[in-house]
């Protein structure tokens, strides 16, 4: 085995389970050994937290690996081979999650019921800022984008930068879900994905090499009844709700990972809408599973800590397994040319998507090898789900993308007319004025002005 010690900058290192985690996948990859990595957040105590923890992994798995802490994002950035972005964004005393639920009630207050999606620009605008760093900084690096939202914030970085960016999720895996319900066993099945960020479809489904779709249309018939009256799930069971079962059956083919949270307004316009098509917790976006889920990183975060300034064994916790993160092995992919097949978020050169230009970010399965990314051609989307699903969200993201890139204020308005809870031209512009004019957001209203 090739071993490539490589610079990995991790930029919002605070996400403590996530840190941690790569952390644990270079410890057992093998093909990295004698890497440096660089923690990167503005959070100290975070900060402190995670490279303490990293440090106590690489320690028990007796693994040659480098460690340094940094507030300063360019001094990160600076010899790095690999960026990895995993940040969401604050706003001085309001951590990531705190601004986003700022921003939602803010959104309700004009009319939208669990907000609108206005922090996807604040993001975009840090990627935008990062990106260029990178250009200038380390030109020759990897970014691997993992924070969200994916979809449009590649697009962007790719059409106004023009850097190296694989956006990187873990959705897909939601068809190992399906398998489970249906009850067969994973080493068993494949599948393959295809669309945009979050809103991918499964256009192979095969187990023991046959159509495995039938098994799912007899489940439909015999068992999805009872499966969704047992209501002691978790609110994140989304992908065999039945709100993903009737995209199913609406688009002809079935939605995965958080696609079924995304598509169709129809299904959230309440909470007791949620509750029909997702679970008594209304599902991952109601005031209810988003509490949930909030509680859980909470939680998370407290084991992580834990875990670093206890006498515990922090590989008790992470396991010293390979994680179902493709972050590092792409990596080792790219270093040390150990080429695999990976769900890639990347540009849609050569039409990997026929029904989209090539200035779009598609997500499907990609060839990564010490040459590089290269897309591997999907199979073509059902009409049904090109017009009726994928057309009308290439359509939102142009217009974030292009808001974003050209600094179109008339843009950001379109963006929010398009939305099919606004009622008026005046509710729209309330909304953007009020949430360009909170003190947080000077830098975004200056970047339109």
């Amino acid at each position: 085995m090739r071993k490539t010690a490589v610079r990995i900058s991790i930029i919002g290192a605070g996400s403590a389970t996530f840190s941690a985690g790569i952390v644990r996948d270079l410890c057992v990859c093998g093909g990295l050994e004698g890497s440096h990595i660089v923690f990167m957040d503005i959070d100290e105590k975070r900060l402190g937290a995670i490279a303490k923890l990293g440090a106590k992994i690489a320690g028990e798995l007796s693994t040659n690996l480098v460690f340094s802490c940094t507030t300063d994002r360019r001094e990160a950035l600076k010899g790095a081979d690999y960026v990895i972005n995993t940040v969401q964004v604050k706003a001085n005393e309001l951590d990531g999650h705190d601004w986003v639920e700022t921003q939602r009630s803010l959104a309700e207050k004009h009319g939208y019921y669990r907000g609108i999606r206005l922090h996807n620009l604040t993001q975009m605008h840090f990627m935008l800022e990062l990106a260029n760093d990178i250009k200038e900084i380390c030109p020759g690096a990897w970014l691997l984008q993992s924070g969200n939202p994916v979809f449009e914030g590649c697009t962007f970085m790719h059409r106004a930068v023009g850097i190296n960016v694989i956006g990187l999720c873990h959705g897909h895996y939601g068809y190992r879900h399906v398998a489970r319900v249906l009850g067969l066993d994973s080493a068993d099945v494949t599948a393959q994905m295809t669309g945009f960020n979050h809103w991918i479809w499964m256009t192979d489904f095969r187990h023991q090499g046959r159509d495995a779709y039938p098994l799912l249309d007899q489940w439909i018939a015999d068992s999805a009844d009872a499966y969704w009256a047992d209501d002691t799930r978790r609110y994140s069971d989304v992908q065999m709700s039945r709100g993903a079962i009737h995209q199913y059956k609406l688009f002809g083919l079935m939605p995965i990972g958080d696609t079924p949270r995304m598509v169709g307004w129809w299904y959230h316009t309440d909470l007791e809408t949620k509750k029909r098509w997702f679970g008594s917790h209304g599902g991952f976006d109601s005031e209810i599973g988003w509490a949930q889920y909030l509680k859980g990183i909470g939680a998370s975060l407290e084991r992580v800590e834990n875990a670093a300034n206890s006498d515990a064994r922090a590989t008790d916790i992470f396991k010293p397994v390979q994680s179902g993160e493709q972050i590092v092995p792409i990596i080792n992919a790219l270093t040390n040319d150990v080429e695999g097949v990976y769900q890639v978020n990347i540009p849609n050169k050569g039409r990997l998507l026929d029904e989209f230009p090539e200035n779009v970010v598609v997500e499907g399965p990609g060839l990564v090898n010490g040459a590089g990314v290269f897309g591997i051609k999907a199979r073509p989307l059902p009409a049904t789900v090109v017009a009726g699903a994928m057309i009308p969200r290439w359509r939102e993201a142009e217009q974030l993308v292009e808001c974003m890139r050209l600094r179109s204020y008339n843009l950001l308005k379109l963006l929010v007319l398009s939305d099919a809870r606004t009622r008026s031209l005046e509710q729209a512009e309330n909304l953007i004025d009020e949430w360009l004019s909170e003190p947080h957001n000077t830098r975004l209203a200056n970047y339109f002005s």
